[in-house]
């Protein structure tokens, strides 16, 4: 369920010692002075910090003592290779206190200063042609994206957060991995905390009872897309409906006259087609469910 994750803690001075005897870092600064005392290899300018990894795990220690540690706790169960499978709770602890072993440190009272979660599942179809049909996020048109590490998917972005759809199979079949089935990856990544801190998750630690609350925002904004149904035949419904801008029109002229075709387009596709979208949305609660 818990994929990215931006931890932040400011380090005593026995704990910078500590990190950086069990960390390679690149770049240096005298503890005494706060002072950056040497250059890269290659004779570029050094960073205001030293960084390090931990397979796929970024980690940033400032002069200050103030700590960064950013990644996919996902992929670092994984060995830092993949995140396509399924992630639990049991999974995060596991993979926390493993870190902890690493760095010397206990990340469980590190502070969250971003977070990432989602689920990945097996779709009723193929998953290509649910993410092709998202067509919008309240009313936000989704845009095509690529990641160097993600590959191509799908996303909205808000002021606070992120919506994204991804084609998990595809991306990682594509570097040589056997996945063997569909894998629809839907996620919201959030850049600030605040709707976060409702849930009142703030440290590491938080998230271990916490988690439960996060279904609900997650299936809520899966409610909030906008899905053009792909077993839809009616040629004339195709037209209308599955067309960005036909919403895009609607939106302009007013949101009553939005919200009024998006009732009938719903209850058209809850009465006369296979309703994908509800259908994505009780494996995502089960899977959810099955998770914590």
């Amino acid at each position: 369920m818990i994929d990215y994750i931006k931890l932040n803690k400011y380090l005593t001075g026995k704990e910078v010692d500590q990190l950086i005897n069990r960390i390679d870092f690149y770049g240096s600064f005298n503890n005494s002075t706060a002072e950056l005392v040497s250059i890269s290899s290659n004779g570029k300018r050094v960073r205001p910090y030293l960084f390090g990894w931990e397979k796929n795990m970024k980690i940033k220690l400032y002069p200050s003592g103030w700590l960064e540690v950013s990644g996919s706790l996902h992929k670092l169960f994984n060995d830092g290779k993949h995140n396509y499978n399924k992630f639990s709770k049991r999974d995060l602890i596991e993979t926390v206190n493993n870190l902890q072993l690493v760095l010397g440190i206990d990340p469980w009272e590190f502070k969250v200063s971003g977070i990432e979660f989602g689920v990945n599942i097996k779709p009723p179809l193929d998953t290509k042609r649910i993410i092709t049909n998202a067509l919008m996020y309240k009313g936000r048109v989704f845009e095509t994206k690529f990641h160097s590490d993600e590959g191509n998917y799908k996303q909205v972005g808000l002021t606070e957060y992120k919506v994204k759809l991804y084609d998990k199979r595809l991306h990682y079949e594509s570097q040589g991995y056997h996945v063997g089935e569909e894998v629809l990856r839907f996620e919201l990544k959030y850049n600030t905390m605040r709707r976060i801190n409702r849930y009142n998750i703030h440290q590491l630690k938080d998230i271990k009872e916490n988690m439960p609350y996060l279904i609900e925002p997650l299936l809520n904004a899966w409610d909030d897309i906008l899905l053009f149904d792909p077993t839809i035949e009616q040629e004339e419904m195709k037209l209308k409906y599955n067309n960005v801008n036909f919403w895009l029109s609607l939106i302009e002229r007013s949101r009553r006259s939005y919200l009024y075709e998006l009732k009938k387009l719903r209850n058209y596709t809850k009465a006369y087609t296979s309703d994908i979208q509800a259908e994505v949305r009780k494996i995502m609660e089960a899977t959810l469910n099955d998770l914590l």
